[in-house]
C-alpha cells in the first residue's frame, strides 16, 4: 500500500492524542462511555473539597483538547522490551503546538533498530497533513486518519480512556501553593481498548496487547492550567515469529506558553501543503494479508519438533560460480520463545561448506576486511567448511572442519554480542529511507490445491532507483571501480524472491539479486540481465540430535581455551631466548609439556612449536659449551695452540650468531671470525726453507718445527683462511706439493716422534 502510515513496533502515536479529530461513526471495541467531559470548570477548589479527583481529570483533559486557545508541550519517554535475545529500547521525543484551531506535532524516536520522524499538521480537525520522511507530505481527512489511529479519539490522553469505569483508583500526590498533582490507576482493559486497536493495527501485532499496569499522574494549577502529565504502563505484545515480549513504557509531557502567543514552525509552508486534495484512503487489504500469510506459513512449521534447512548461496563474480552449501537444523518452542529461559528452549546446528572456488573469495575478504575481523580472521584460513553449534545457553561455537581435523581455531561467541554489533552498525530507517515506504511489493499466486501458493516479493520502483543511485556512487569511487569493470556492470536490475508454501507451511524459497551487464557493442552483443547472487533454501520438519557434535565442540573449545595460556607461555620462551642454564631448564620442561599434549592441543598451540623448542635447546646448549672454552682465553694474546682450541670449539657445532653476539659482543665476535689473521707462521716459514725433495725424513726439521707446523696445519683444517695462507706460502717458495701432501708428511714425522 503506497504512502501508508507508520508501522510502530511497540509504540503507539503520542502527540496527536492531545488534540483529536471527531470520533468515527463505528467505534472500535469500546463498550463504555469514553468520558464525562467538564467544559466550564474554572477552579479545582470545589472538587478538591469533595476529593472528586475524577472530575478534575475530565476538566484537565477538556482543557488540553479544546478549552485552551494555545500552548506548547514537549514529551520525552522510553519504551523498553526484551525482543528475542536482547534488550530493546526506544527513546522518543514529541513537540506539540496548539494555536487556535491549528495544531502541529513533531515526533522523533530512536532505537537500535530504527529512527522514526513524524510530522502532523491540521486545522479545524477536518484534514490532517502527515509526513513520515523529509520533504514528503500526504493529506488525509481526519475521518480517514482515524481508521488507522483510534488513539486520536477526542477525550483520551495518549489514547488511554478516562471515564468513571476506567479510573480504578485516585491518589493525591501533592497540593502545594497553586499546584496540585493527582495519580490515577486505570483499568487494564477499559482504559486501553483504543490503544490496543492502535497497537495491533499499526504495530503488526498478532493480537491485541495485554496490559498489566497503567498509571497516570496529572499536574496542574488550581485554575486547570496544565503543567504536565506522566505515564507508566506495562503490557505484553506479540509479533509474528518473534513471539511475545513484556513492554514497559514511561513518559512525561510538560506544557508551556499556555494561552500565550504560540508560533507554529514553518506554518505557511505547512498550510500550503494542507491545502492539497486529500489522498484516497486505501484500507489495509491484500498486501497486509499476503505478508501475514507469509509469516504464518513460517510459524506453521513445527519448530517444537524441529525444522531442517538446506540450500546453497551462489555468487557469480566470474564465469565460474562460487557456491556455499548450507545445512541447518533448528528447534524451539515458539510459544515460549520470549520467556526468561529462552536460551534453554533453542536448539541449533548448521554446517557451511564452500566449493573449490570459495577460497579465492575468502582470500579477497581477508585482504579487504582482514583488519576488521579480529580473531575471526584465523577461522578463514584454508576455509572449506565450518560447523555452527548452539550450546543451549546463549552462545555459538564456530568450528572449522578442515585441516585434517586438526583445528587451529575454534570460536565461542555470544548471540547477544552478534546482534548488538549488527544493530549498532545498521540503521534500518537509513537503509530504506523511512518505514512508511513500501520497500517491497507482494504478489500471491494460488496453487493447484487449497493451502498451496507462491508469494513473489520484489523491490518497488522507488527503492530500486534509490539503490541504483547508491551503487552508481559506490562504483564511481576509484577504490571500487575495478568491481564494476569485472562485473561489466551497467545498471541495477532488482531483488526478487519467490516463496513456495505447501499445506499453509513454508516449503522453500529462491532469491536472486541481479544487474544489467553491458554487451560488447563491437561484436553486436546486447545487454543482458545477470544474477549476481542467488539463494535457494528448503525447509522441512524433521527431528534431529546433534549431541555428539555438541560434545565434540565443547571438548574442542575446552582444549582450545586451555591451550592458549600454554601457547602464550611457549611463544614467550621462543621470543625471549636467554643463554643460561635456568632458561635451558625451563625450555626443556616446556618441550616435555608440549610432547605430553594431545594432537588436537598441539594443533592449537602450533605443530611447529615442538621443533622450535628443540632447536632453541640445541642452540643454547651449543653456546654454553663454547662459552666454557671462550672464557679461558684473552683474544688480544693468543698463541697458535689457543687459536686451535678456540677455532675447534667455535666450529665443531652450529652456533646461533645473534645469540653469540649478544653474549660476547660485536668486537670479540669479529675476532672469532678472523682468527686466521692471528696465526703465527714463523715456524712454517722456517720449515719451508728445509723442505727439499720428497723425503720428509731428509728435511732435517727440528722437533719444535714439526710440532709447530702440525699445529698450523691442524688450524688450517678448520680455518679456510689459514689453509689458503699455507697454500700461498708453499707456492711462493716454489714447492710443488699441496697443503694436503704437506699435512701427510708432517703427520708422518709427528707420529715418528711419538714412537721414538
Amino acid at each position: 500500500m503506497k504512502n501508508k502510515l507508520t508501522k510502530y513496533l511497540l509504540l503507539s502515536a503520542m502527540s496527536l492524542t492531545l488534540v483529536g479529530c471527531n470520533a468515527p461513526e463505528e467505534k472500535p471495541i469500546t463498550n463504555k462511555d469514553e468520558s464525562t467531559i467538564i467544559k466550564n470548570a474554572k477552579n479545582t477548589d470545589e472538587y478538591m473539597k469533595k476529593q472528586d479527583y475524577k472530575s478534575i481529570a475530565y476538566a484537565f483533559i477538556y482543557n488540553i483538547k479544546d478549552g485552551l486557545s494555545s500552548y506548547e508541550s514537549e514529551t520525552n519517554g522510553s519504551v523498553k522490551a526484551k525482543v528475542l535475545f536482547f534488550d530493546y529500547d526506544i527513546k522518543f521525543n514529541s513537540l506539540t503546538y496548539k494555536k487556535g484551531n491549528a495544531f502541529y506535532a513533531k515526533d522523533h524516536s530512536t532505537s537500535t533498530f530504527v529512527t522514526i520522524k513524524n510530522e502532523f499538521y491540521m486545522v479545524d480537525k477536518e484534514k490532517i497533513l502527515v509526513s513520515r520522511e523529509e520533504n514528503k507530505y500526504d493529506v488525509y481527512t481526519c475521518a480517514d486518519f482515524q481508521k488507522t489511529s483510534y488513539s486520536m479519539n477526542q477525550y483520551t490522553v495518549m489514547g488511554y480512556v478516562f471515564n468513571d469505569e476506567s479510573i480504578l483508583k485516585t491518589e493525591l500526590v501533592s497540593d502545594k501553593e497553586d499546584v496540585i498533582s493527582i495519580k490515577y490507576t486505570l483499568d487494564n482493559d477499559l482504559a486501553t481498548n483504543l490503544v490496543k486497536v492502535d497497537m495491533k493495527n499499526n504495530g503488526d501485532l498478532t493480537s491485541y496487547p495485554s496490559f498489566k499496569k497503567v498509571e497516570v499522574t496529572l499536574a496542574m494549577k488550581k485554575d486547570f492550567t496544565p503543567i504536565s502529565y506522566s505515564f507508566k504502563s506495562t503490557y505484553d505484545a506479540a509479533k509474528p515469529v518473534i513471539g511475545a515480549s513484556e513492554v514497559t513504557q514511561e513518559c512525561e509531557c510538560v506544557f508551556s506558553k499556555v494561552n500565550e502567543e504560540v508560533t507554529i514552525p514553518n506554518e505557511a509552508f505547512l498550510a500550503d501543503k494542507l491545502g492539497a486534495k486529500p489522498s484516497e484512503w486505501i484500507p489495509k487489504g491484500e498486501e497486509r494479508d499476503i505478508k501475514t500469510e507469509l509469516l504464518e506459513s513460517v510459524k506453521n512449521l513445527d519448530f517444537a519438533k524441529g525444522v531442517g534447512l538446506n540450500g546453497n548461496l551462489t555468487l557469480n563474480l566470474t564465469e565460474t560460480p562460487i557456491v556455499l552449501t548450507m545445512g541447518a537444523n533448528i528447534k524451539f518452542d515458539i510459544d515460549r520463545i520470549s520467556k526468561d529461559k529462552i536460551f534453554d528452549l533453542l536448539s541449533f546446528y548448521a554446517k557451511l561448506e564452500g566449493d573449490s572456488n570459495f577460497n579465492s573469495l575468502i582470500s579477497m575478504v581477508k585482504m579487504v576486511a582482514g583488519d576488521k575481523l579480529g580473531e575471526y580472521k584465523d577461522i578463514l584460513d584454508n576455509f572449506k567448511s565450518v560447523e555452527i553449534i548452539y550450546d543451549g545457553q546463549g552462545s555459538l561455537y564456530l568450528v572449522p572442519t578442515n585441516q585434517s581435523d586438526l583445528h587451529t581455531t575454534i570460536v565461542k561467541v555470544k548471540i547477544t554480542d552478534i546482534l548488538d554489533l549488527l544493530l549498532k552498525q545498521i540503521n534500518v530507517y537509513n537503509l530504506v529511507q523511512g518505514l512508511n515506504k513500501d520497500v517491497v511489493t507482494f504478489k500471491k499466486n494460488e496453487g493447484s490445491k487449497e493451502g498451496d501458493y507462491q508469494i513473489e516479493i520484489s523491490l518497488n520502483e522507488e527503492i530500486k532507483k534509490s539503490l541504483k543511485d547508491k551503487i552508481d556512487t559506490f562504483l564511481a569511487d576509484s577504490q571500487y571501480a575495478l568491481i564494476g569493470m569485472l562485473l561489466g556492470y551497467k545498471d541495477f536490475d532488482g531483488l526478487n524472491i519467490k516463496v513456495n508454501v505447501e499445506n499453509n507451511a513454508f516449503k522453500n524459497m529462491d532469491a536472486a539479486l541481479s544487474y544489467v551487464k553491458k554487451g560488447n557493442e563491437s561484436e553486436g552483443q546486447p545487454d543482458e540481465v545477470k544474477t549476481l547472487l542467488s539463494l535457494h533454501l528448503d525447509a522441512s520438519n524433521q527431528t534431529f540430535n546433534y549431541a555428539p557434535e555438541m560434545e565434540k565442540a565443547k571438548k574442542l573449545y575446552d582444549d582450545y581455551v586451555a591451550s592458549q595460556p600454554i601457547k602464550s607461555r611457549f611463544n614467550n620462551l621462543l621470543e625471549n631466548v636467554y643463554v643460561n642454564k635456568a632458561y635451558l631448564v625451563n625450555v626443556k620442561k616446556a618441550l616435555e609439556e608440549y610432547n605430553a599434549l594431545s594432537d588436537t592441543q598441539k594443533a592449537f598451540v602450533g605443530t611447529e612449536v615442538g621443533r622450535q623448542l628443540g632447536g632453541v635447546i640445541e642452540s643454547v646448549e651449543n653456546i654454553l659449551t663454547f662459552l666454557d672454552v671462550y672464557k679461558k682465553y684473552d683474544l688480544t694474546h693468543l698463541t697458535n695452540a689457543d687459536i686451535f682450541a678456540l677455532a675447534t670449539a667455535y666450529s665443531v657445532k652450529s652456533l646461533d650468531s645473534s645469540l653469540l653476539k649478544a653474549e660476547i659482543g660485536e668486537e670479540d665476535y669479529s675476532k672469532l671470525n678472523d682468527l686466521g689473521t692471528l696465526v703465527d707462521y714463523s715456524s712454517l716459514d722456517s720449515a719451508i726453507t728445509k723442505m727439499n725433495g720428497d723425503d720428509e725424513n731428509a728435511w732435517g726439521l727440528t722437533e719444535k718445527e714439526i710440532k709447530d707446523v702440525k699445529l698450523i696445519l691442524d688450524i688450517a683444517s678448520i680455518l679456510t683462511s689459514t689453509y689458503s695462507q699455507v697454500y700461498m706460502k708453499l707456492l711462493a717458495a716454489g714447492k710443488t706439493m699441496s697443503v694436503d701432501d704437506l699435512k701427510v708428511k708432517i703427520n708422518n714425522l709427528y707420529n715418528k716422534l711419538n714412537q721414538d
